[in-house]
């Protein structure tokens, strides 16, 4: 099922929806790097009673422009479509509580978002951060870096895999311990492999600039880590948790987790603190 809604500069969308009936509560998913809003499935088909939503991000691989796809992330923008689709939510749901998901990349982009005072039809009741990337297991030295932003400069639309970054390979590691689901991801069409110099040095100034987003969130945050993970090591999120203020603030670990934690074998778990910490706050 489709939600129809429109973009902060007029762009017609299509987000991927699974309404529920009797709904308690809205999440609003936003996905990760060469992600896809289809990619939150196994949640509303293990959580009855709630309403999920999930926009595809502009520049990934399901950007109805081709020539965008890969080439920018232009976190600005994204968080203004963010707030259009929230408030698109809002016109549909009222004051129904709506929660803000986000995955990866994503979740840094929500918890920018959740950062803002945003206020009126844009605003959220708490958002949930699965495994946010807030740092690189493999350190990335300073030359590097600034390398990179001086080549984004000069040849924006080159790219690389980011895998380089990760791994230092061509070849994205394992995200999840299901195989099947590993090697359909690469076959997905909304799979990028490579990505620009300038998308992947406005990506880094992201996660360089992720303990700024911890100090600025003050609505209820549940946080999730996964033990395994390929590009965050689950210090680095605890260490990013301790900065939230505020007094309303969860994080789960899941020490022998990948990267996706719902298309990972310790989903269940995953489903079901998600299930107890939406459950208690529906009413708050």
């Amino acid at each position: 099922m489709s939600f129809h809604w429109r973009t902060h500069d007029g762009e017609d969308r299509a987000a991927h929806a699974w309404p529920s009936a009797s709904c308690r509560a809205v999440v609003a998913c936003v996905h990760g790097l060469s992600g896809s809003g289809e990619q939150f499935h196994p949640l509303p088909e293990r959580l009855c009673g709630y309403s999920f939503y999930a926009l595809d991000l502009r520049g990934q691989g399901r950007d109805p422009v081709p020539e965008r796809r890969g080439m920018a992330l232009d976190v600005e923008t994204q968080l203004r479509d963010i707030e259009s689709f929230v408030s698109a939510l809002r016109g549909r749901h009222g004051d129904t509580p709506l929660f803000l998901l986000g995955e990866s990349m994503g979740s840094l982009l929500s918890a920018a978002y959740a950062g803002r005072a945003v206020t009126g039809s844009a605003r959220i009741d708490g958002v949930v951060l699965s495994v946010p990337v807030v740092g690189l297991r493999r350190g990335i030295p300073d030359i590097v870096k600034r390398t990179l932003a001086a080549l984004a400069r000069l040849l924006p639309r080159a790219k690389l895999p980011p895998s380089r970054f990760v791994n230092g390979k061509s070849l994205a590691p394992p995200l999840t311990r299901d195989t099947a689901y590993q090697d359909a991801l690469r076959e997905k069409p909304h799979h990028i492999r490579d990505y620009s110099l300038r998308f992947l040095s406005e990506l880094g100034a992201l996660i360089d600039g992720s303990h700024t987003l911890a100090e600025r969130l003050d609505h209820r945050v549940l946080v999730l880590a996964a033990g395994r993970d390929c590009f965050v090591h689950p210090e680095q999120i605890e260490s990013w948790f301790h900065r939230i203020p505020s007094s309303d603030k969860t994080l789960r670990h899941y020490p022998e987790a990948y990267h996706l934690l719902w298309h990972d074998w310790d989903r269940e778990a995953v489903v079901e603190d998600l299930r107890d910490w939406l459950e208690a706050r529906c009413g708050a």
